[in-house]
């Protein structure tokens, strides 16, 4: 927010100069971004009238203007075709100095000397309004000092308000704050009208979203342009000025933070009913756009049409224009939560909403109305017909919280006095009243005193009523940091916290995803952290798109992430096209699945997910081996392994990996992620990566539940073991898996097995393959004999048998 000082100076004396000024703001309230010193620079530029226009000969953009700028005419040349004689102007002579050190002087236009130069708003550095020269309105001499007459000399805060502070977004916020923190003496309120309330313009409330509406009718107004102090003072706030009634509404919404609107009584019916949008209702705003209602927005409607997006913006059929005669003021108070969900929703940010969906005063209302009525009579002329109309079903009251001084002093890490803290309390504008002491608690004071002992501890206890201005304070830690950064959370003596005797520790789960991505390390991955938000055009792996935002940040990211493989894949793709094509990375974190039903329509879960390309070790130029689906497999069996958890794999049919080399992930029949080959197609397509990449991912909350801790015992076996291998023919439509339960299953002299040789080719059918497998049988009891062996292998041989699997006969 910028805060003009010379229009601070209007409700308080400041007693530091600037950059003390800046330093306290920093130290006890919020940040002060910078400061900008303004009109110093600015010389030269007095008060013009028009008194003659004539067209430029061979330029129909450009007029000659003689000027009179008090003892002598001026021939100014200018493209703004607007102007009229007997208009006033500020006029830059040559030698003159504008905002951001322009330098004016004496130029030529189609033979014609221009001396001088008509401002604008922005080359006096008042705003940002450079559409047209400034006209002057008010009563000044011709050759007066435009600079001096209108005090351009100011400094202009940039203060950073966070919405915990909605009472700072105003001057009279700001101008208490300086007298909280003693930056300021002499605080007061601006003149204002105290106003008439009684029957009025009919008001009716059907929405519990608006707590509070006040209607008044102002008629005769005369809608023109503002005088300079109003204009300057909003143009230094980084408002445009409009006319002379939106100019009082943002005045007075930045003087008390309260917004305000101003309907033209001849647009609107004759009456006020504030109601619940109805989903597809549409309105036509005050920034030229229509837009659709969500059905849970506050809308200000006559009856029969919607005249306003409650508490956001006005609409376009009722704004204010120069023909305006009659007027109806609104100053209403709505619900902070609905305002920023419709302001949300619609991608609307105005200077009403930022105030209403942090917080308004709705107890300063009566102030803000009538100091809209004295400003609106004193510019416009216009008259207050009838009393005001005051809607307010449920006052909203002050808080209570009652504070102890032993609580505030324990958090704060000082020990303030009884007096010092009820000093910062009246300071802030808290009143409170002390809370009387027991019987007990006043006899042992006595004791105290008389004995000079403290055989108890007599505490002060205060309740403290919390101003409405102040929705931020809810609970003592709130009043602990209030009192904290007014005394000075500066002059408080940096200690270690004493914890008596608690020690945080981390919980199990955070220690387990610790102990995972120290597993991935040791595999040779490297962690990334990717954005949790996708597009839908590239979640290729998604039947149904469930998760989308309802206002995503941009088009691209329109939907919560249901697999970090997205992400990770994206960060491959970005390394890659870069010429890093050695790639393995994990990642940790939430993913989020559709859960119709729950409170936010969505439950999440931890995953972990890695992708590999390329090299097995980038780093050893002697190894060539290439990232495969059993070294992707192998860095998942080392992370399961470490937890004692059995995956089943079972072959992948989804669309987007090869059927080959894919497997889907279960544990205890559920299924909990997958493994295996990117398509090629997918991987050029979406990623452009032309090398094979494996991806895996795999829900971490299921390791965590079935992980088992498995006390390791080590035994030396000296019994001698058998190793034979056997050669099979195996249809394709049998996964290895079966051949391993029969291995297993046949008997527990089988101490180890593994695929030796797989080979499709001569002498193979084309539907079936060969796999050469070794198993090692060992006894841990005695010396296995050849018979016991045979027998053994007999019975494996026969069942393998039965499932059509024969061994190979060369």
């Amino acid at each position: 927010m910028k805060v003009s000082l010379n229009w601070l100076e209007e409700y308080i004396k400041v007693t530091k100069n600037i950059e003390e000024l800046v330093k306290e703001i920093k130290l006890h309230s919020v940040d002060v971004e910078g400061f900008e010193k303004m009109g110093n620079d600015l010389n030269n530029i007095t008060v013009g009238e028009i008194k003659e226009i004539t067209p430029l000969e061979n330029a129909d953009n450009l007029v000659i203007c003689k000027i009179d700028v008090g003892k002598e005419i001026k021939n100014i040349v200018t493209g703004d075709l607007t102007v009229k004689v007997g208009e006033k102007v500020p006029v830059a002579l040559p030698g003159a100095t504008l905002a951001n050190n322009i330098k004016i002087e004496e130029r030529e236009f189609k033979g014609v000397i221009s001396q001088g130069m008509m401002c604008s708003l922005k080359e006096l550095g008042i705003s940002s309004d450079a559409d047209k020269i400034y006209r002057i309105i008010d009563d000044v001499p011709n050759g007066t000092d435009f600079v001096k007459f209108f005090d351009l000399y100011d400094h202009v805060l940039e203060i950073e308000i966070l919405p915990n502070r909605p009472d700072l977004l105003s001057y009279l916020g700001v101008a208490k704050e300086l007298e909280t923190i003693d930056c300021g003496v002499g605080f007061k309120l601006p003149e204002y009208i105290k106003i008439s309330k009684g029957e009025g313009f009919p008001v009716r409330i059907e929405y519990e979203k608006c707590n509070r509406y006040m209607a008044t009718v102002v008629k005769d107004v005369k809608v023109g342009p503002s005088p300079m102090w109003l204009v300057k003072r909003l143009g230094r706030s980084g408002i445009r000025s409009i006319n002379n009634i939106v100019d009082i509404t943002n005045y007075v919404m930045l003087e008390t933070g309260h917004p305000i609107h101003a309907f033209d009584l001849d647009l609107i019916g004759d009456q006020i009913i504030v109601r619940k949008a109805k989903k597809g209702e549409k309105i036509l705003l005050l920034d030229g756009k229509e837009y659709t209602m969500e059905g849970a927005e506050t809308l200000i409607t006559d009856g029969d049409n919607i005249i306003a997006l409650g508490g956001i913006m006005g609409g376009e059929l009722s704004g204010i224009n120069e023909n305006t005669k009659d007027i109806l003021l609104e100053v209403a108070h709505f619900d902070p939560v609905n305002i920023r969900r419709s302001s949300t929703y619609h991608k609307i940010t105005s200077d009403s909403s930022y105030r209403f969906e942090r917080g308004v005063d709705p107890n300063n209302s009566e102030m803000v109305m009538g100091r809209l009525i004295k400003l609106i009579n004193e510019l416009t002329g216009g008259k207050v017909d009838g009393p005001t109309t005051d809607i307010y079903p449920e006052p909203i009251k002050n808080k209570e919280i009652s504070i102890k001084k032993s609580y505030i002093n324990n958090r704060l890490g000082k020990e303030l006095a009884e007096k010092e803290i009820e000093q910062i309390l009246k300071k802030l504008d808290f009143p409170f009243t002390k809370v009387e002491k027991s019987s007990h608690q006043k006899e042992m004071e006595d004791v105290n005193k008389k004995t000079n002992l403290s055989f108890d501890t007599i505490d002060e206890e205060w309740k403290v009523s919390i101003p409405t201005k102040r929705p931020d304070i809810t609970q003592e830690i709130d009043l602990v940091e209030e009192v904290g950064r007014v005394y000075g959370y500066s002059k408080i003596q940096s200690a270690f916290p004493n914890l008596n005797g608690m020690i945080g520790s981390k919980g199990d789960f955070v220690s387990f995803k610790e102990k995972v991505a120290d597993i991935m390390l040791a595999n040779g991955y490297h962690e990334a952290k990717t954005f949790p938000l996708n597009n839908g055009n590239r979640m290729w792996m998604e039947n149904e798109l469930d998760l989308k935002l309802i206002n995503p940040i941009s088009s691209e990211l329109e939907y919560m992430s249901s697999k970090l493989i997205y992400g990770l894949l994206d960060s491959a793709s970005f390394n890659y096209r870069n010429q890093i094509k050695d790639i393995k990375m994990f990642e940790i974190d939430k993913v989020f699945q559709a859960e119709k039903g729950s409170e936010t329509g969505a439950k999440e879960f931890t995953n972990l997910a890695f992708v590999a390309t390329g090299r097995e070790n980038n780093d050893d130029f002697t190894d060539k081996r290439e990232v495969t689906f059993y070294s992707v497999k192998g860095a998942l069996e080392n992370l399961l392994n470490e937890f004692h958890v059995k995956v089943e794999y079972v072959r992948n049919d989804q669309s987007g990996f090869l059927k080959a080399q894919s497997a889907l992930l279960f544990i205890n029949s559920e299924e909990v992620g997958f493994l295996g080959l990117l398509d090629p197609v997918i991987a050029d397509n979406y990623y452009e990566i032309k090398d094979p990449i494996y991806i895996c991912e795999i829900n971490l909350n299921k390791i965590f539940e079935g992980k088992k801790e498995i006390k390791r015992e080590f035994r030396k076996v000296d019994l001698p073991a058998i190793k034979r291998e056997y050669s099979m023919i195996v249809p394709l439509n049998i996964e290895f898996k079966e051949i391993q339960e029969i291995i297993i299953n046949v008997a527990d002299i089988v101490e180890d097995f593994k695929i030796f040789d797989v080979y499709r080719g001569k002498n193979i059918e084309e539907d079936k393959t060969s796999i050469t497998v070794s198993i090692v049988y060992r006894s841990e009891n005695k010396t296995l004999t050849e018979e016991e062996v045979n027998q053994v292998e007999r019975s494996i041989l026969e069942s393998l048998n039965n499932k059509g699997i024969k061994l190979r006969e060369s």
